[in-house]
């Protein structure tokens, strides 16, 4: 489907070890279930499109965490999107592998460290993809509270501005303790 074929990747991996910026640290503040809407600028007519959406944020082995996003996209249609995300916090560096695509990326991440520290606050990630088979610079910017998610991945081509392309706002499932 054209409106899940871009989407986007939610962020959050395991880092060193308990204490420095580890697992717990790192992974606490997405883990669990949250509901939203996925808002994206369509391709051919350059409108934003609002589809509900649910997201599970869970350990996937090893220095892994996955999200598995469910889109309500149009009568009886649920579409189910699973990424799994990696950080190589030596790096500075995060990979998204996507299940249904067989496709990888790798951004660079800054904000890392902080945001270790409490498992909220706010990431840039920056890399290359492709839109409209034309290679795009990306920029994808997260933000992470107690109850809140937000993701914007905006797009441009070589000497433009960046454009909106995605994004999510997300609200836990449940209320925090």
């Amino acid at each position: 489907m054209a409106a899940v074929a871009f989407v986007s990747f939610g962020v959050f991996a395991q880092v060193g070890s308990a204490g420095t910026g580890g697992p717990a640290e790192v992974y606490q503040g997405l883990a669990g279930d949250w509901v939203g809407q996925l808002e994206y600028r369509d391709y051919t007519s350059n409108e934003r499109v609002f589809l509900p959406t649910w997201l599970s944020v869970t350990p996937a082995g090893g220095n892994a965490v996955r999200f598995v996003h469910s889109y309500d996209d149009g009568p009886n249609k649920i579409v189910k999107e699973v990424w799994t995300v990696m950080l190589d916090a030596a790096a500075g560096t995060a990979r998204f592998t996507s299940d249904g695509e067989h496709s990888s990326d790798i951004y660079k991440v800054e904000g890392l460290a902080e945001f270790a520290k409490t498992g909220r606050g706010k990431l840039v990630l920056t890399g290359t993809g492709v839109e409209n088979d034309q290679k795009v610079d990306v920029r994808i910017t997260i933000t992470v509270r107690r109850n809140l998610y937000t993701y914007v991945k905006e797009t441009r081509l070589p000497g433009q501005e960046f454009l909106f392309r995605d994004g999510y706002t997300f609200t836990r499932k449940e209320p925090p303790k």
